[in-house]
């Protein structure tokens, strides 16, 4: 697990940053180290939004607490109390935060190319499918022949779903390879706001589209949803990554802290009328309240999610500025910073954990007992993936920061202040 990236002690960090590009730190005094790449984009970063770095951390922790709830725990503990806090954790503060930080970290790198991002897409898309055999088809394959499950049990899942699953990581590739090519046509702005609203509002017409040929039906699967084993489909999730990218290039303008703060506060603001918004279309036209209307992701689900993801943000932006360090924030921030790594792990944990805990047979103590059990155990076991996440191939296609050297050209030193 990689630590905070900046000097030991009790201050609390916000922004843990190196010197801007082309600002040398002044004789006697020791640079900052770089932060690392992003996990998700592999991006080289002047800085780290440590806000950003908490509410991806406590996302992957929420999403190991909801599948273990959901593989390991009976169905009578998913609507227990309990069971419907865990499940509410790993829905708008799991998966959308995940994937609109993906888009806010473009915002923190000037120096990135579409061959870079969509090579990083292509690989996170291999990712899932090879995912979907190691925590799904192998297991269940070797559980189904020793006698430890039955396919009743675990219907429906059978070995050619598990193969061809869509999770988020193949969402998440596919969409980062758009991105990519978007970035091309356009930056972040008001017009990345508009591609994300017509995708949103067209998304139930085009969800699930078939077009009656296996040569468009196959590719487009992914992308639209026309299986229900594609529970992540890139229209219309693509949209939180556009908006983050947005949110992300206006807390990158921000010029000091405070005006980074208001950033946070008024993204909060407006969290808090789209929550409205989408209460409102919520008593206009009412969805069920299900996993699978979360997986479609409906317009006033989105609306709702997405302002609940700001006003998610500006809460973790409080934490990390007013409470002091320490090592929970320290685990946090290494998880994030390591966030695929984590979320590929995770899922061996949660596939191969069958054997042991069995499927959907727990109550509701054993099935808390086993998250504890899979975030300890995705902790020690993620170690071995961190060279799976980013292999040494796939380093060389990302852009370098420039050497030391070059970048003692300016007369000051810059730095982002700390606040104790």
């Amino acid at each position: 697990m990689q630590a905070i990236a900046r000097a030991p002690g009790p201050v609390t960090a916000p922004l843990a940053a190196a010197p801007r590009p082309g600002v040398a730190a002044p004789p006697g005094v020791a640079a900052p180290p770089a932060a690392p790449p992003d996990a998700v984009t592999g991006l080289a970063s002047p800085e780290r939004v440590r806000a950003f770095d908490l509410a991806r951390g406590l996302a992957i922790v929420f999403m190991i607490g909801v599948h273990v709830l959901w593989h390991w725990g009976a169905p009578d503990t998913w609507t227990s109390p309990i069971g419907q806090v865990i499940s509410f954790l790993g829905g708008p503060t799991a998966a959308p935060v995940f994937m609109f930080l993906m888009g806010a970290s473009l915002a923190f790198s000037s120096r990135s190319s579409f061959g870079s991002l969509a090579v990083r897409g292509l690989w996170l898309v291999w990712l899932g499918y090879l995912l979907n055999f190691l925590r799904g088809v192998i297991p269940a394959y070797l559980g189904l022949s020793t006698g430890i499950v039955t396919a009743d049990q675990i219907a429906p899942f059978t070995l050619p779903w598990l193969a061809t699953t869509v999770d988020v990581h193949h969402m998440a590739g596919l969409s980062l390879i758009a991105i990519a090519a978007l970035r091309l046509a356009a930056r972040p702005s008001w017009i990345w706001l508009a591609i994300a609203a017509v995708i949103v509002l067209t998304g139930p017409l085009v969800r699930g589209l078939q077009f009656g040929t296996p040569l468009l039906d196959g590719p487009l699967t992914p992308v639209l949803g026309g299986a229900p084993n594609v529970y992540y489909a890139v229209v219309p999730w693509i949209a939180f990554p556009l908006c983050g990218a947005v949110f992300g290039s206006v807390v990158a303008r921000a010029a000091d802290e405070e005006r980074r703060v208001r950033v946070f506060r008024y993204g909060a603001a407006l969290g808090v009328a789209l929550c409205l918004a989408g209460v409102a279309l919520f008593a206009v036209n009412p969805p069920s309240f299900d996993v699978g209307t979360y997986w479609r992701m409906p317009p006033a689900y989105f609306i709702g999610i997405t302002g609940l993801v700001l006003v998610w943000l500006w809460g973790c932006d409080l934490v990390v500025r007013h409470v002091r360090a320490n090592r929970v924030f320290a685990f946090l921030y290494g998880w994030s910073a390591s966030v695929i790594a984590i979320y590929f792990t995770h899922w061996l944990v949660v596939g191969w954990g069958v054997g042991v805990f069995g499927f959907r047979s727990q109550p509701l103590a054993g099935a808390l007992l086993g998250i504890v059990v899979a975030i300890v155990a995705t902790a020690l076991l993620s170690r071995f993936a961190i060279g799976l996440e980013t292999p040494r191939w796939l380093e060389r296609l990302a852009p370098r920061p420039a050497p030391a050297a070059s970048q003692a050209t300016s007369a000051a030193y810059e730095t982002t202040t700390l606040r104790t």
